[in-house]
C-alpha cells in the first residue's frame, strides 16, 4: 500500500503507473496473442467473429465496471482520510453487489446473444461462429470481473504490484493453453483457455494477497449490508457505467457501419483496434494512477498536490503517446502482417489495416489528454460530469460524423477512421474545459459523520497494518 498525500509526485506517479502499465500491457498482450493465434490457425473469418463480438462484450462489461470504479474511488478517499473501518466495509459491500450484478449480466448476455449480434449487423457468414464464441466468453465473465474489482480496490490503496503478479500468471497460462485449445476446439477453444486461466489465477491471487495483507482476508470482512455505502457505490458507479455504456453504444454504431463494408474490413478494424489498445495502455494506466493519487489527496484537502498530479500525468502520458503514434505511423505494414497467416489473406487485409492505422494513430495524443484529465475528475467522484462529456463526444459527434464521412463523401471506410481522429481532440477540449470549470472540486464523498469515525484506535490499527 502507498500513501500519496506526501512525497515526490513525479516519483510516486512513475512508481505507481509502471506496474499498472505492465499489468495493462499483459492484459492486452493476452488479447493480442489470442487474436494472433486465431488468425494464424483459423483465418480472417474467425478474427472477424471475435472483432464483431467485442463491442457487445464491452457493453455488458460496462454495466459492471462502474461498481469497480466506484470501489476504487471510495477506497482511495477512505485510505487518504485514514478511515480504515469505512474502507473495509466498502470492500465487502462492493464485492456482494458486483458478484450479484455479474451473474445477471452474464445470463442476460447468453440468452439474448443472437439478438445482440443482429443488432450490430453481424455479417451472416460469421454470425454462428461469433454467437458460439460470445456465449463461451460470458460463461467466464465472473472470474474476469472479480479480477477487475480486486484490481480497483488495490489501486485505491496504492498497490499496483499485486494485480501485476496475478496477471503474469494469467498470461503464462494463456500462452500455453490458447493455441492448444484452439487446435482442439476451434474458436471456442480460445474462450475456454481464457476461462481456465482466469479461474486458476484468481484463486492463486486471492491466497497470495490475503497472506501478504490482512485487509484482503475475506474471512475477516464484515459482510453486513451497509446501505449508505451501497448508495455511494451506485451513485458513483451508475454514471460511470452509463459512460462506459455510451462508449459501447458508440462502438456498436461504429462497428455497424464497419460491418457494412464486409468481413475483410471488419477483420482489418479488429486488428487495428488491437493496436489501438496497446497504444492507449500507457495513457490509460497513467489515468488510473492519477485517479488514485488525486482521490487520496482530495480527501486530505491537498489541492496543490492534485494540480501537480495532473501536470506530471499529462507530461508523461503525452510523451509516451507521441512515441506510439510515430512508431505505428511508420510501420503499419509490418504490424498488420503479424496477424495474417498466408499471402492471400495478407493481400486482402493489409491495405485496409494500413488505412486504419495511418489515420487513427494520430488520435492517441488526443486520448492521452482525455484519460489524464478524466483521472483527476473521476478521483473526485464526479462521474456524472464524465458521463455528460462522453455522451456529447460519442453520440453527438463521433457517430454522426462517422456516418456522414463514410456514406456521404468519397472517403468510404476511411471516413470512419477520420471521425475517430477528429472526435478524439473534440473530447480532449471538452474535458479540459470541464476541468477548468471546477465543478468536480465540490464533490465530497467522506464528510461529517463518516469522517468523525476516524479515531485514535483506527490510526493505531492503520499504523500496524501498513
Amino acid at each position: 500500500m502507498k500513501d500519496f498525500t506526501t512525497g515526490s509526485i513525479p516519483k510516486q506517479l512513475l512508481a505507481f503507473a509502471v506496474p499498472l502499465l505492465l499489468g495493462n500491457f499483459l492484459q492486452t498482450f493476452i488479447e493480442v496473442m489470442n487474436m494472433f493465434w486465431v488468425g494464424r490457425i483459423l483465418g480472417h473469418e474467425a478474427i472477424a467473429a471475435v472483432a464483431t463480438s467485442l463491442p457487445i462484450l464491452f457493453l455488458l462489461i460496462s454495466v459492471l465496471i462502474g461498481l469497480s470504479i466506484a470501489a476504487n474511488i471510495i477506497v482511495a478517499q477512505a485510505y487518504g482520510a485514514k478511515n480504515i473501518k469505512y474502507m473495509e466495509k466498502t470492500f465487502a459491500n462492493s464485492l456482494i453487489m458486483s458478484v450479484a450484478l455479474c451473474v445477471v449480466v452474464s445470463a442476460g448476455g447468453i440468452i439474448f446473444s443472437n439478438q445482440l449480434l443482429t443488432l450490430i449487423n453481424c455479417p451472416p457468414e460469421i454470425k454462428a461462429q461469433a454467437s458460439s464464441y460470445f456465449k463461451v466468453v460470458l460463461i467466464g465473465l465472473s472470474f474476469m470481473f472479480i479480477y477487475n474489482w480486486y484490481s480497483g480496490i488495490q489501486r485505491g490503496l496504492g498497490d499496483a504490484k499485486t494485480p501485476l503478479y496475478i496477471l503474469m500468471l494469467n498470461a503464462a497460462l494463456n500462452l500455453c493453453l490458447v493455441p492448444l485449445f484452439i487446435k482442439r476446439f476451434g474458436l471456442n477453444g480460445a474462450a475456454f483457455a481464457n476461462i481456465i486461466s482466469g479461474i486458476i489465477s484468481t484463486i492463486a491471487g486471492y491466497f497470495y494477497a490475503s497472506a501478504r495483507n490482512p485487509f484482503f482476508n475475506v474471512r475477516e470482512w464484515d459482510f453486513s449490508i451497509d446501505w449508505s455505502i451501497i448508495r455511494k457505490l451506485f451513485g458513483i458507479g451508475i454514471p460511470a457505467s452509463l459512460q462506459m455504456i455510451i462508449i459501447s453504444i458508440a462502438g456498436f454504431a461504429i462497428m455497424n457501419i464497419v460491418n457494412g463494408y464486409g468481413a475483410i474490413v471488419t477483420a482489418a478494424a479488429g486488428i487495428g483496434q488491437q493496436c489501438d489498445q496497446l497504444a492507449f495502455l500507457p495513457a490509460m494506466s497513467i489515468g488510473l494512477a492519477v485517479t488514485s493519487m488525486a482521490g487520496q489527496n482530495l480527501s486530505a484537502g491537498k489541492m496543490d498536490r492534485v494540480k501537480q498530479v495532473l501536470k506530471y500525468g499529462l507530461l508523461l502520458s503525452l510523451s509516451i503517446s507521441i512515441i506510439f503514434t510515430l512508431f505505428i505511423y511508420f510501420f503499419p505494414h509490418q504490424i498488420a502482417s503479424v496477424f495474417t497467416r498466408d499471402k492471400q489473406s495478407a493481400a486482402e487485409i493489409i491495405p485496409h489495416v494500413v488505412g486504419y492505422l495511418g489515420i487513427t494513430c494520430f488520435s492517441y495524443i488526443g486520448f492521452a489528454m482525455v484519460f489524464t484529465i478524466m483521472g483527476v475528475v473521476r478521483g473526485a467522484g464526479d462521474t456524472v460530469g464524465i458521463l455528460i462529456l462522453s455522451f456529447i463526444s460519442a453520440v453527438l459527434f463521433r457517430i454522426p460524423l462517422a456516418w456522414y464521412l463514410s456514406s456521404k463523401t468519397t472517403l468510404g471506410e476511411h471516413g470512419i477512421w477520420l471521425a475517430i481522429l477528429i472526435t478524439s481532440y473534440i473530447t480532449a477540449l471538452l474535458n479540459f474545459g470541464y476541468y477548468k470549470l471546477g465543478r468536480w472540486k465540490k464533490i465530497k464523498l467522506l464528510h461529517g459523520r463518516e469522517q468523525a469515525k476516524v479515531m485514535v484506535e483506527e490510526e493505531k490499527e492503520f499504523g500496524c497494518r501498513e
